[in-house]
């Protein structure tokens, strides 16, 4: 299993990056042009409860895990105030992450606010 990571100041500004890495992640392990795109949907949906629509101060760092047909992220916010992350899906994110991954959660250890994402190829 090979891992890539990537930290990003917790900015929706910055989710782009960490988009391009989930694309070019899942062009390497051989996904289809939707699943690429399914791949960016989930990682946008789920970090936008980490940066907020605004920002915030700290970085959110996310690992990609490949093994064999399956990328699985996990997302960490590690922000200098983690009580404002809200950490319950709205149905909507819900209906969106049932769509387009095999599994999605969002959840808080700890201080930190944390998602999990795993999609496999079709």
């Amino acid at each position: 299993m090979d891992e890539v990571s990537i930290t990003i100041p917790a900015s929706p500004q910055y989710v782009g990056v960490v988009r391009l890495v989930a694309a070019g992640l899942a062009a390497r392990q051989g996904f289809s042009l939707d699943d690429s795109e399914d791949l960016k949907i989930a990682v946008d949906e789920l970090s936008a409860y980490v940066t907020g629509t605004h920002g915030r101060r700290g970085f959110l760092e996310v690992v990609f895990s490949l093994e064999g047909e399956c990328i699985s992220f996990r997302g960490y916010g590690r922000l200098e105030e983690p009580e404002e992350v809200r950490t319950n899906l709205t149905e909507l994110s819900r209906m969106i992450l049932e769509t387009v991954t095999q599994s999605a959660s969002l959840e808080r250890v700890g201080d930190t606010p944390t998602f999990h994402a795993s999609k496999t190829r079709a």
